[in-house]
């Protein structure tokens, strides 16, 4: 490679950097807004005011407010499933995976509130929509749930039962805590921490075959 083409090919590469970090400013900015104003009076012109970029910028981005608001929501839920993938995955046991489960649920909301609340609590028709023709990564993180109290059937340290009943019951359980977490901020880490511990035993008790 020429040095000519290393200049240029550096040109490339600090564009893409440049435009991939306007593009997570847009979104962050984006899901501040939508919390703060709701569906129906949220726009990309307000986006835009509030980032310093024209709407124009914007549409370059995203052809709609829907388009940018699902990038948020199917964006929160691939880093969601990812966490609790990781989670799992290095658990060896029943118990540890459902412990490791919970862990992770309730360290992803507090780590990540705005996507918590954009993913979860707001019921809005908007967020019931789906994209057509596309995969649906906000069932993902439902389906490590549910894959992981199957395992743990499957392996006879479970009871069987009604796999969606008790996948339901644990999600309740977690998605509780964090919601607890996010409208009480006088709650603090210790005790989500003891609440989450807690949850896992309740659950994996209640649904041992022993």
């Amino acid at each position: 490679m020429t040095r000519d083409e290393r200049v240029r090919e550096a040109i490339k590469q600090r564009k893409r950097h440049e435009k991939e970090e306007l593009r997570q400013t847009i979104v962050k900015a984006a899901g501040e807004l939508f919390l703060e104003e709701g569906y129906n009076r949220f726009s990309l012109r307000k986006v835009a005011e509030r980032i310093g970029y024209s709407a124009t910028t914007i549409y370059h981005y995203f052809k709609d407010k829907d388009d940018l608001l699902f990038t948020i929501v199917d964006y929160g839920f691939e880093r969601f499933a990812y966490q609790l993938q990781q989670a799992v995955a290095t658990a060896t046991s029943a118990r540890e995976r459902l412990a490791a489960l919970c862990r992770a649920y309730v360290s992803f909301g507090l780590e990540n509130p705005i996507y918590y609340q954009l993913m979860f609590l707001q019921r809005s028709d908007f967020l019931l929509q789906q994209r057509e023709g596309e995969e649906q990564p906000r069932y993902a993180s439902f389906h490590i749930l549910r894959d992981t109290i199957q395992q743990g059937i499957n392996e006879g340290v479970l009871r069987p039962g009604n796999i969606e009943v008790y996948s339901q019951t644990l999600w309740a359980h977690v998605h509780g805590i964090v919601s607890l977490a996010i409208s009480m901020p006088v709650l603090d880490r210790e005790m989500l921490q003891q609440m989450t511990e807690l949850t896992s035993r309740m659950v994996f008790e209640g649904l041992s075959s022993e």
